[in-house]
C-alpha cells in the first residue's frame, strides 16, 4: 500500500508530465480500440479545434476535417474515404512505431509518431519541425540553383558549353535508338570583335544577351540553344527535319535584323549572324555532327556572313 507522502509525489509527477506534454509544439493524443479519440492535450485540440467538442471524436472525423481544409492534417484534393481508409490499415498493421512527417493546415510541420501498444490502444505524439523543414527547404532550393548555376551561362541564361554538348550527346543517342530525325545547327555572331573594338565589350555583352533572349523566346521547349565560345551557340532541334531545322534558323536570322540593341544612352546598333546547320545521320557521333555543323557554318562566313548554310548544299 502506497503511503500518503507517495501518493503527493505521483501527484507532483502526473502534473509535470502533463505540463511537460502540454506544450505548443508537441501534440499528444491517445486513441482507443475502436480508434475513438480519450485524450488530447491542448496543442493537438487547437490544431484540430476541439477546444469545444463534447461528442465522440474519431480518428476518421479528424482525417475527414483535414480533407476538407477545416483543419488538422492538410490533405488538399484527397480521396476522403481511400485515405480514411489506407491511414486505418497503416497504423494497426503491427505492433510499435510508425513515423512520417505532416504538414497542418496552419503551415507547420510536424514528425510525427504512432505507437501501437499491446492492448490495441493507439499513442500519437508529434513534434513541431517547421524550422528543420525550412532549412531543408532552403538547401534544397539552394542546390537547385547551384546545379542550374553550374549549367547555365550566365550572360545569356542559355545552356553552357558542358551542358550544350552534354545535351547534344543526348539527343544524338536518343534520335539513334527511336530513328526520329535530329537537327543541329551552329550559330557565330557576325563581326563580334568590331562591335566590341568600336562600342566597347559592354556593347558586346548587351549583343550577346539580346540574342540569348532571341533564343529563348524562337526555340520550342524540346529545342536545346546554348553558348559554346565567345560568339558562338548551339541549336539542337530534336524530332527535326533538316529542312524544317533551316527554317527555323532562318527565322531567327531575320528576327535579329529587325532588332536594334542600345549600347549607350543615344546609340542603338544591329548585328547578324552565320549559321551551319545539319542532319544528324543514324551513325553519327558528337564529333562528327559538330564536324558538319561547322563546315556549314564556315561556307556561311565565306559566301559573305547572314546566311544559313544547310550542310551538303554548297558546303
Amino acid at each position: 500500500m502506497k503511503s500518503i507522502q507517495d501518493l503527493r509525489t505521483d501527484d507532483i509527477a502526473c502534473e509535470a508530465l502533463l505540463a511537460a506534454l502540454d506544450g505548443r509544439d508537441q501534440l499528444v493524443a491517445i486513441y482507443d480500440t475502436s480508434d475513438r479519440l480519450m485524450f488530447a492535450n491542448s496543442a493537438f485540440k487547437h490544431a484540430f479545434r476541439l477546444n469545444r467538442e463534447r461528442d465522440e471524436i474519431t480518428f476518421a472525423d479528424l482525417v475527414l476535417r483535414g480533407i476538407l481544409g477545416q483543419c488538422g492534417t492538410r490533405l488538399e484534393g484527397a480521396d476522403a474515404t481511400a485515405v480514411i481508409d489506407e491511414a486505418l490499415a497503416a497504423r494497426r498493421e503491427r505492433a510499435g512505431q510508425r513515423s512520417f512527417a505532416t504538414e497542418l493546415i496552419d503551415g507547420r510541420w510536424f514528425w510525427m509518431t504512432e505507437s501501437l501498444l499491446e492492448n490495441d490502444w493507439i499513442v500519437l505524439t508529434g513534434s513541431d519541425i517547421s524550422a528543420l523543414r525550412s532549412s531543408e527547404q532552403a538547401w534544397i532550393g539552394a542546390h537547385e540553383r547551384a546545379v542550374q548555376e553550374a549549367r547555365t551561362d550566365v550572360l545569356t541564361g542559355l545552356a553552357n558549353r558542358r551542358q550544350s554538348m552534354s545535351a547534344l550527346e543526348l539527343a544524338i543517342t536518343a534520335a539513334a535508338g527511336t530513328e526520329t530525325p535530329l537537327t543541329v545547327a551552329l550559330v557565330d555572331l557576325d563581326h563580334f570583335k568590331q562591335i566590341n573594338d568600336s562600342h566597347g565589350h559592354a556593347a558586346g555583352d548587351a549583343v550577346l544577351r539580346d540574342f540569348g533572349e532571341v533564343c529563348r523566346h524562337a526555340t520550342r521547349q524540346s529545342d536545346i540553344a546554348g553558348r559554346i565560345g565567345g560568339e558562338e551557340f548551339l541549336v539542337v532541334f530534336p524530332s527535326t527535319s533538316v529542312e524544317h531545322g533551316v527554317s527555323a534558323v532562318e527565322r531567327m536570322r531575320r528576327q535579329v535584323l529587325s532588332r536594334r540593341v542600345q549600347v549607350a544612352q543615344d546609340r542603338a546598333i544591329r548585328y547578324s549572324f552565320s549559321a551551319g546547320v545539319c542532319k544528324v545521320e543514324m551513325s553519327d557521333d558528337l564529333e562528327s555532327t559538330l564536324a558538319r555543323a561547322d563546315s556549314a557554318l564556315y561556307s556561311a562566313k565565306r559566301e559573305g556572313r547572314n546566311r544559313t548554310v544547310a550542310w551538303g548544299a554548297r558546303a
